[in-house]
């Protein structure tokens, strides 16, 4: 265990072994003595600086750190957590949306990119469609928005769609996809290769060969038993 009271006996120069005190050590003794013992923690200190920091360099007697700088243009680039923002028609009509992150894909370009994207879209006669999607793109330049991966529809009368990929231009009111869509309402089931619908008009058209599975109670007319 370490003896405090050895340490000052040392450095006052008092004997340690015999017990009995000798004269005071000159100071130069003294500073020859603490250099011993501070030169070897100074030596690993340095040493252990070395292995930790391999990127100190000495330069000019100065000591520099290689630091990893942002590049041109990284924080010029818009971002956003958790955000709502509004979308506006030709005709000023406004459109809900929610994002997890919104994210300018360039400094300046005008395209955002969508996490988790959710709004509605308002149509004719207070009818709306909400959409969602787990990716989307908004141009601001042409007012069109990309939803992308797994795209859920839900109409206000019911009707629930699923696509993989949906567009939507906010300045004609139109929306399209390309890709399989299905669709489930009180008629029944349907499945078709694609789709387009028009908010003002409260129009919705299947494209390309469509099934249409009807059920039973739809077909019937409910004032007659």
């Amino acid at each position: 265990m370490f003896d405090k009271s050895k340490l000052d006996a040392y450095f006052s120069g008092e004997n340690i072994n015999a017990g009995s005190k000798n004269s005071e050590l000159s100071r130069h003794t003294k500073f020859i003595r603490l250099t011993k013992l501070l030169l070897p923690s100074l030596a690993a200190l340095l040493i252990g600086l070395l292995i930790i920091f391999p990127s100190l360099k000495q330069t000019n007697d100065e000591f520099t750190i290689d630091i990893t700088l942002p590049k041109k243009g990284e924080l010029e680039k818009l971002h956003m957590e958790n955000t709502i923002f509004y979308i506006t028609d030709k005709d000023n009509k406004v459109n809900n949306f929610t994002a997890q992150n919104v994210d300018e894909t360039a400094p300046g370009s005008k395209l955002i990119k969508l996490t988790n994207p959710d709004g509605v879209l308002p149509m004719k006669e207070e009818a709306w469609v909400n959409i969602k999607s787990p990716l989307g793109y908004y141009n601001q330049n042409t007012n069109i928005l990309t939803l992308q991966n797994n795209v859920d529809m839900f109409y206000s009368d019911g009707m629930t769609g699923k696509t993989e990929e949906m567009t939507f231009d906010f300045n004609a009111g139109k929306g399209w996809g390309n890709k399989e869509v299905t669709s489930e309402g009180v008629f029944g089931t349907l499945q078709s290769q694609g789709f387009e619908f028009y908010s003002k008009k409260n129009l919705l058209i299947f494209m390309g060969k469509t099934y249409i599975t009807v059920e039973e109670e739809s077909l019937k007319d409910n004032n007659h038993e």
